[in-house]
């Protein structure tokens, strides 16, 4: 009777015509630091820019912080055509800009379409120059603020482990290839793609305990760890999805309670809990901006006779969006991954994806294939990648702004990391292999590393 009514609820919201126009603004952040600078520049200064695309993408808002420069501040600019590691000649000036510590904007500026093109994959930064330093002292890569696992804040994934309580976390950093060891112990951990909690630009800690959910964060603006109680795992059969909800460029925490069908957030945006009924009896939520306005939509999928369906209210507007997309022809043993965040065409919209194990119920080596659904066009991605006792992962490695494929295998007690990556159109003959990590690394309570089979009615 639950799901009856969550269906009829599905019929009449999609039928509802809404007279507000919706605001889309999606946000961007880079995080600025003296090591992004080409070439690299030994500097304490650090900041953090932000910058809101309107909703018609004629537009651009732009707000900027710098601190602990080394020399006071004397230019700033959006700089375009320059992806990591390349300079790119100046597109938009600040004004205003001078000390060693300060606050830029608001700035508006019109962007064209290559403007935008530049946005999305990642070829635009933020350049703050200084007395010492004129060709700049602090340089930060301009990510979409959805961009998983960037822990140094230059706009591409970084591959991370955590060894066990007692040793913490394991980090290679993409901006300069180095290693770092950070201890913060105790609990699980959850291989989120939602994980900038304070909005710097980079991806905080996250540990967690079961039953009564204790979220500890440690943030890493100012170093310091945040514990929030929030849900249940074990009575209540709370899902952790965090993502951001309220579009201020920070992730919420967040649960789905499957055994009713409602979510529960906090907004970051004004610390405000939010309670919504969008689901039913043991559907499976979902994380991703479907509608490319800045939030993350209320997803759930289930099996249907119809394949698996993911029904979608999109922020933007309230309506309901359904899909079908996977788990035909039945059994066909589709993996739905809650956490991803996907996007293979780099339109700054979430897209559908299931993972194939036809022979789901024996994990024993068999290839994998994937299917995604793009949302620019409506087409089909399908490619094989990777073995059933893989870990799969997700995030953007080479900095294009579209979503990469990780398939990391334990081969001889060492972690290899297979990497299927969009800028090479995901050539299967032209992967990335990295080694890093060893049997026991990320552990085994973090679910995204598996996937979860949705079955059909």
């Amino acid at each position: 009777m639950q799901r009856k009514m969550f269906l009829l609820l599905i019929a009449s919201v999609s039928l509802m015509i809404f007279s507000a126009t919706a605001l889309a603004q999606q946000k961007f952040v880079g995080h600025l630091n003296g090591i992004q600078e080409v070439p690299p520049v030994n500097s304490t200064g650090n900041g953090v820019c932000t910058v809101t695309l309107n909703s018609t993408e004629t537009q651009i808002t732009v707000n900027a912080t710098f601190r602990g420069l080394l020399s006071p501040a004397n230019a700033g600019h959006i700089h375009n055509m320059g992806p990591v590691g390349v300079n790119g000649p100046v597109r938009f000036s600040f004004t205003g800009v001078s000390g060693t510590s300060g606050t830029l904007g608001p700035f508006t500026f019109p962007v064209t379409a290559a403007d935008v093109a530049d946005l999305r994959a990642k070829r635009l930064y933020c350049n703050i120059l200084s007395t010492n330093f004129p060709g700049g002292e602090i340089r930060g890569q301009v990510k979409i603020v959805s961009t998983p696992f960037d822990f140094d804040g230059d706009g591409r994934t970084d591959l991370r482990v955590r060894r066990g309580a007692a040793t913490g976390f394991y980090t290679l950093f993409s901006v300069n290839n180095s290693v770092a060891t950070n201890f913060f112990g105790g609990a699980n951990t959850l291989n989120s793609a939602s994980d900038d909690y304070d909005g710097d630009g980079r991806g905080d800690f996250l540990l967690f305990t079961t039953g009564d959910i204790l979220w500890r964060i440690l943030q890493t603006a100012t170093n310091t760890s945040r514990d929030v109680l929030w849900g249940n795992t074990t009575t209540l059969g709370d899902q952790l999805l965090p993502a951001d909800y309220d579009g201020d460029g920070k992730t919420d925490v967040a649960v789905f309670r499957r055994s009713t069908g409602v979510w529960y957030i906090i907004q970051s945006s004004n610390n405000q809990q939010r309670v919504e009924l969008f689901g039913a009896l043991n559907d499976l939520g979902y994380v991703g901006d479907f509608d490319k306005d800045g939030k993350s939509d209320l997803t759930i999928t289930r099996g249907t006779p119809n394949g698996i369906g993911w029904f979608t209210r999109r922020s933007s507007d309230n309506t309901v969006q359904i899909v079908n997309w996977g788990g035909t022809p039945a059994p066909a043993g589709d993996f739905v991954f809650p956490f991803a965040q996907i996007d293979v065409d780099g339109d700054g919209r979430q897209d559908h994806l299931v993972r194939r194990d036809p022979n789901a119920a024996q994990v024993q080596g068999d290839p994998v294939t994937y299917y995604i659904l793009r949302s620019s066009d409506n087409q089909a991605l399908i490619f094989q990648w990777g073995l059933d006792t893989d870990a799969a992962l997700f995030g953007d490695y080479d900095g294009d702004g579209k979503t990469d494929f990780v398939a990391r295998r334990n081969i001889g007690g060492e972690l290899v990391w297979f990497i299927l990556q969009s800028s090479n159109n995901y050539n299967t003959s032209q992967q990335r292999t990295v080694r890093f990590g060893m049997t026991g690394d990320l552990l085994p309570e973090e679910p995204e590393d598996e996937g979860i089979l949705v079955n059909n009615f």
